[in-house]
C-alpha cells in the first residue's frame, strides 16, 4: 500500500493539471462566445476533476445553451423533416442531457418537447414495425431482424417487438438445425439449437431438439483393460489405463462420455474374458446394454524404464596460485605462478523412460473402426557436474602421474578455453529428475495424445 501511495498521488496531480489546463482553454472560448467549444472543454475539465466547481458552473451555463441548440434541431425536424430524423435529433439531445447528468450537471429539458417526441416516436416505430412484419411474412428474415432491432434500440417495450425480433433472428437458425437433423448431422444441429437456447428461453421446441441432438451426437466410450505385447509390461497396464481414463474424463465437451468400469462388468461372463479379442467380442455383443457406442482398446508395445546409478570419477588437475618469492639475484620480491597437484571428482547419472502405445476406437452401432493410432514417447534427464574441496575458480585442467613428485608425463592445460570448460562443470545442476517424475510426465503426454485423437473424431464428418 505504501508503494501505491506515491503513484496515486501522482495520478491525482496529473488529473488536477489536466482539469486546470482544459478549464483555462474553455474560458477563452467562452469569452469569445464559442459556447459549444467551451462546453466541450468544461466537460473534459470536470471529468478530470469532479471537484472543480468553476468547471461545473461553466458547463452548467454553456451546456444548457448546447442542449437548447439540440432541442431546436429536433423542432425543425419535427416540423419539416421526417419522423426518423426527428426521433434521432431528440435522442441526441437526450443523450447529451444524460451525459452531463452523469457528472452532476443538471440541465433543463422542455417537457413540452418531450410530448412531441413521444408522438413522433410512436409514429416512426409503427412504420418500422409494419415494414418488419411485412418482411417477416415474406420470410425476409434478415430485413425483418434489422427493422425490429432498430425498434428495440429505441423502445424495448413497443408492442410485441421482442418476440418478433426473436422470430426474425432465430427462425432461420431453427430451420437450419432441422435440416441438419434430416441428414444426421447432429453435432452441427446441436450447435444451432444451443445458439438459440443460449440467447432465449427456448424457441418453439428448440430445447427438446437440442437434447435429442446431444443424445444422438454423443460418443459414449467404454475403455477396455489395456493389453501388452510382452509379459514384463503387464504390471503397467492399470497405470496407463488409469492415466488415459483420467485425461478423457476431463474433456470439456458435451459430446463425449466415459462408461464406467462397473457398467462394463455387467456384461455376462465378463470376468471370464482372458484376452483382448475375446473382451472386444463380448463388448461388441453386449455394448448396447451398458450404453456404449464406441470401445477403446489399447496395447502397450513398449514400457522401458532405466534408472541410472550415480557415477563418481576421480579427476586430476592443478590448483593455480600466485605466490610472492624473493629473487636470489636481485633480492627483490616477485610474483610467481604456482601449480599444486590436486584431485577433484566428476559425477554423472542419466534416467530415461520410453513408452509406446497402440490404440483403436471401434464403433458398436455401425460395426466399423472409428480410428487407429499409436503413441511413442521418450523422456530422459541427466546430470554431469564436478566437486572440489576448495575454490574451483582456482582449479586448472591438466594431468599428472604422481601427486608428490614431478614426472615427464605431467601436463598443465592453463588456457582460457580449457579452464572455462572445467569451471562450467561446477556450475551444472546436481539434482536429477526422478524416474517417477519422468514417468508421470510421459503418461500425461500419452493420455493427452489419446484424448486429442478422440476429440478430433467427429462421427458426422
Amino acid at each position: 500500500m505504501k508503494q501505491l501511495l506515491p503513484i496515486l498521488i501522482g495520478l491525482m496531480l496529473l488529473s488536477a493539471c489536466a482539469s486546470k489546463r482544459n478549464y483555462n482553454k474553455a474560458q477563452k472560448f467562452d469569452e469569445a462566445g464559442l459556447y459549444s467549444d467551451a462546453a466541450a472543454l468544461y466537460y473534459k475539465s470536470l471529468k478530470a476533476n469532479k471537484n472543480n466547481i468553476d468547471a461545473k458552473l461553466g458547463l452548467q451555463r454553456t451546456g444548457q445553451l448546447v442542449l437548447e441548440d439540440k432541442v431546436e434541431a429536433f423542432k425543425k425536424q419535427y416540423n419539416n423533416g421526417t419522423a426518423k430524423d426527428a426521433v434521432y435529433a431528440y435522442r441526441k439531445a437526450e443523450s447529451y442531457y444524460n451525459q452531463l447528468s452523469a457528472l452532476g450537471v443538471k440541465l433543463i429539458m422542455s417537457e413540452e418537447q418531450k410530448e412531441y417526441y413521444l408522438e413522433v416516436k410512436d409514429k416512426y416505430l409503427d412504420i418500422l414495425y409494419q415494414h418488419g412484419m411485412k418482411a417477416l411474412n415474406l420470410e425476409e428474415f434478415k430485413n425483418a431482424e434489422t427493422q425490429f432491432a432498430e425498434i428495440l434500440s429505441i423502445d424495448k417495450s413497443f408492442k410485441d417487438v421482442q418476440s418478433q425480433w426473436i422470430t426474425a433472428k432465430y427462425e432461420p437458425v431453427y430451420r437450419h438445425g432441422n435440416e441438419l437433423i434430416q441428414t444426421s448431422q447432429f453435432r452441427s444441429a446441436y450447435t444451432d439449437f444451443n445458439t438459440i437456447n443460449s440467447a432465449t428461453k427456448g424457441y418453439k421446441n428448440s430445447i427438446e431438439l437440442q437434447n435429442m441432438c446431444l443424445e444422438e451426437a454423443k460418443v459414449t466410450v467404454a475403455v477396455l483393460p489395456f493389453s501388452y505385447k510382452y509379459r514384463n509390461y503387464r504390471n503397467y497396464t492399470s497405470t496407463m489405463k488409469n492415466s488415459v481414463v483420467s485425461e478423457l474424463s476431463q474433456i470439456k465437451s458435451p459430446f463425449y462420455q466415459l462408461i464406467s468400469d462397473e457398467a462394463i462388468k455387467t456384461v455376462p461372463d465378463w470376468t471370464k474374458t482372458k484376452d483382448l479379442s475375446m473382451a472386444l467380442k463380448y463388448a461388441r455383443q453386449f455394448g448396447s446394454e451398458f450404453e456404449a457406442k464406441t470401445i477403446l482398446t489399447a496395447r502397450i508395445d513398449k514400457y522401458i524404464k532405466s534408472q541410472g546409478q550415480l557415477r563418481k570419477e576421480e579427476k586430476k588437475g592443478y590448483l593455480k596460485q600466485i605466490v610472492e618469492v624473493t629473487n636470489t639475484e636481485t633480492k627483490l620480491k616477485e610474483q610467481k605462478v604456482k601449480y599444486t597437484k590436486v584431485r577433484y571428482y566428476e559425477y554423472s547419472q542419466e534416467n530415461s523412460i520410453i513408452m509406446s502405445l497402440s490404440y483403436d476406437l471401434d464403433r458398436i452401432d455401425k460395426d466399423e473402426k472409428a480410428f487407429a493410432d499409436n503413441y511413442y514417447g521418450e523422456k530422459k534427464d541427466k546430470i554431469h557436474y564436478a566437486k572440489f574441496d576448495g575454490s574451483y575458480k582456482q582449479l586448472v585442467a591438466g594431468t599428472w602421474k604422481y601427486i608428490d613428485k614431478d614426472s615427464p608425463e605431467d601436463s598443465v592445460y592453463d588456457s582460457e578455453q580449457s579452464n572455462k570448460q572445467l569451471h562450467e562443470l561446477f556450475k551444472n545442476k546436481k539434482e536429477i529428475q526422478s524416474i517417477a517424475s519422468l514417468e508421470s510426465n510421459l503418461l500425461k503426454e500419452c493420455a493427452q495424445h489419446v484424448s486429442k485423437n478422440l476429440t478430433n473424431y467427429k462421427p458426422e464428418n
